[in-house]
């Protein structure tokens, strides 16, 4: 199960080609050549932290410190891993770069837990669930008459949002408890209702034959720490690991890399406790703050000299950022020295605000500027709306980080939800999406009967009892239980292909082609609706399931052999990244919530809606946790940070025809003039 070379410890030698270290600050190349044992690297933002974290692989290749296959880097986002996966390659050559891993800490332990699903009584084809797929169990559980223990719980503590219970467990779980301990510490007043609704929660995923997104973590955790046979294999596997935004992690997270280290391990955690941003997910900074308790003995190095952001910009942004008393103080250079413009501008209203700002876009584009290099922000998307519709009026072509993709498309996911019933038929809540898509009159008692058939009869087989749809005496019309049939016979003839190892693009295409299914559904509507707005929409639901057939191929040509119709769900869920390649730059501007603006940099940043309330937002404020006031102010800061030459940060004394709360308090803490008075037309 291991490779040759991965017990071997080569010592480090000097590189053949010193080019390597070519270009690096000290502090890098410090951090490049760090030998065995923990080290933590805090990088200021625009400090080349990818660039040193790409060259200490390079180095531990080069001095035969390690093979390929022994390192593993991890990432907070897919597109960061891309980005490195890209960026390796490019120094490396894509062989070598191809035997990195190179993936998000739920992606790795996707991989974990497909290698040894039967622990936590699954299989290796078990699908991952998202928010929505999740709520719609605790919705369905809440409203369960048959489940005394919380009907019971429900008539003492009342009735809870789903949502609300879910982002408890959420919590919950990313902070290693279950429901006993999170019921025994939880300061909610309905937690003995949460934990009772987790518990059944609990079943009816493992019942489903799947995780949900937090799962992946915590079970992966589960594995590794109850089973040291298993750790010792990861452990061998992986002997060198990279973690890039340690400020960020959860505590399952950081449980996870200090499990595959140990205490002494070979582990680069690099981060920055000022660019802290997740809190209310779960991250914990103190996995930064405290690294030196969880692994003794380690380096630190900072990397203090930013290349990314004139003096005035990061002057600014600093000044404001040190307000927070609880962070490790650093020193930050600014590389490209002074000659950057910060201007903070008050306008009436988010109308005139947008107006302006679009119009002032517009002459930077027309003066030459490339529209990559200009960035509008906001604390919240609603924010940035306004602006989004004067860029239209203005004809300035925009970009919106975040914007539905392909897979979030919902007659998209429709189609999903058959090739998860396809890869994992026990998955009740890909069956009853799939069974609705198109309608065909089996509704929600219906599909009850169908998965409680399954699961008593047909070993949880969820396409094997709809075939067998004759056998519920109490189904009516005939008509429905003739449409269930065909659905049922229809996916089986697929499986069939599927397990006669049939290409993935061919079963997906076979897929959504099914009599009765999504296709045809929508070329009905497109060739019969008298209302062209249908048939529009129609046409574009068929082009998007083009595009589901063609991404299916393209991964299916990427993996070849490897290629399996899990891991092709995995990529659609946002598990993996995609392979990137450099391509022709972006001729739009973009636009985009700050918490999604990590990674992003351009000549022009515009901050929109720096006011009280929204920036910081009105949560923080009315807390009496004051971190959640210190997480504001370093989105305040991150945002700063992403220009490289401009920084324009506006203000509006109404917005959505209301008063605001005023200038933003970051604005005096950064030592920019707010004006007052006059009002900007």
């Amino acid at each position: 199960m291991t490779h040759p070379n991965a017990g071997a410890h080569p010592t480090l030698a000097e590189p053949a080609d010193g080019a390597l270290l070519d270009g690096l600050t000290p502090e890098q190349t410090q951090a490049v050549r760090h030998g065995p044992g923990p080290l933590l690297l805090i990088a200021g933002p625009g400090a080349g932290k990818t660039k040193t974290l790409i060259h200490r692989i390079a180095w531990l290749l080069q001095t035969r410190a390690a093979e390929p296959w022994e390192i593993l880097a991890v990432t907070f986002s897919v597109r960061a891993a891309g980005e490195l996966r890209l960026r390796l390659a490019d120094l490396l050559g894509e062989q070598v770069a191809r035997g990195v891993t190179a993936a998000t800490f739920h992606s790795i332990c996707a991989r974990m837990l497909r290698e040894h699903a039967v622990v936590f009584g699954r299989t290796e084809n078990y699908t991952v669930y998202d928010q929505t797929d999740v709520r719609r169990v605790l919705e369905w559980l809440l409203s369960d008459q048959q489940r005394g223990r919380i009907q019971q719980a429900l008539a003492d503590y009342g009735q809870p949002a789903a949502a609300e219970v879910l982002a408890e467990i959420s919590l919950a779980k990313n902070r290693l408890l279950t429901p006993d301990s999170y019921q025994r510490q939880a300061r909610h007043t309905a937690a003995p209702l949460i934990a009772a609704v987790w518990r059944e929660a609990e079943l009816e995923l493992q019942r489903s034959n799947s995780f949900d997104f937090d799962d992946l973590l915590t079970h992966a955790v589960r594995l590794l720490a109850g089973h040291p046979h298993r750790l010792a294999f990861y452990r061998q596997r992986w002997r060198w690991l990279l973690v890039d935004e340690w400020q960020d992690t959860n505590e399952a997270q950081s449980v996870l890399v200090c499990l595959l280290a140990g205490a002494n391990g070979n582990v680069c955690c690099v981060g920055d406790d000022d660019q802290h941003l997740y809190g209310f997910r779960g991250a914990e900074v103190r996995n930064m703050l405290a690294f030196g308790e969880r692994f003794p003995g380690h380096a630190r190095i900072v990397l203090g000299r930013n290349f990314r952001s004139r003096a005035e910009i990061l002057d600014a942004a600093v000044a404001c950022v040190a307000h927070n008393t609880e962070r490790e103080a650093k020193a930050l250079i600014a590389m490209r020295g002074a000659g950057g413009e910060v201007r903070a501008i008050a306008y009436a209203s988010d109308r005139n605000e947008a107006d302006c700002v679009a119009a002032a876009i517009a002459q930077t584009l027309g003066s030459g500027m490339p529209a990559g290099e200009v960035l509008a922000l906001a604390r919240t998307g609603y924010a940035t709306g306004p602006l989004q519709a004067a860029l239209a009026r203005a004809g300035v072509p925009h970009r919106v980080l975040g914007s539905l993709g392909l897979y979030e498309r919902s007659e998209v996911k429709d189609a999903l939800a058959y090739l998860s019933l396809l890869a994992n038929p026990a998955d009740a809540q890909a069956f009853k999406r799939a069974v609705g898509s198109p309608k065909r009159g089996v509704g929600a008692t219906t599909a009850n009967r169908v998965i409680h058939l399954a699961r008593e009869t047909h070993q949880g087989d969820l396409i094997a009892a709809s075939a067998d749809a004759s056998a519920i005496d109490s189904l009516r019309p005939p008509a429905v239980r003739d449409r269930l049939r065909r659905f049922g016979e229809g996916l089986d003839r697929v499986r069939r292909e599927l397990r006669d190892r049939r290409s993935i693009g061919h079963v997906v295409l076979a897929a959504v082609m099914l009599d009765g299914g999504l296709v045809r559904h929508h070329q009905h509507r497109r060739d019969t609706s008298v209302n062209p707005d249908e048939r529009q929409d129609a046409e574009r639901v068929l082009e998007d399931l083009r595009s589901l057939c063609r991404a299916a191929q393209a991964y299916a040509e990427q993996h070849l052999t490897d290629a399996t119709l899990s891991g092709f769900l995995e990529q659609a869920a946002g598990l993996h990244a995609h392979e990137i390649a450099a391509g022709e730059p972006d001729r739009r501007i973009t636009v985009s919530t700050i918490h999604r603006s990590k990674g992003t940099e351009a000549r022009l940043v515009v901050l929109l809606g720096c006011e009280e309330r929204l920036l910081p937002s009105w949560r923080a404020l009315a807390s009496p946790d004051r971190e959640q006031l210190a997480e504001e102010r370093r989105l305040f800061y991150v945002a700063c940070t992403r220009a490289k030459d401009q920084l324009i940060l506006t203000h509006a004394a109404a917005r959505g025809g209301r008063p605001t709360g005023g200038p933003s308090r970051f604005l005096s803490e950064a030592g920019l003039i707010v004006p007052s008075q006059a009002l900007a037309a």
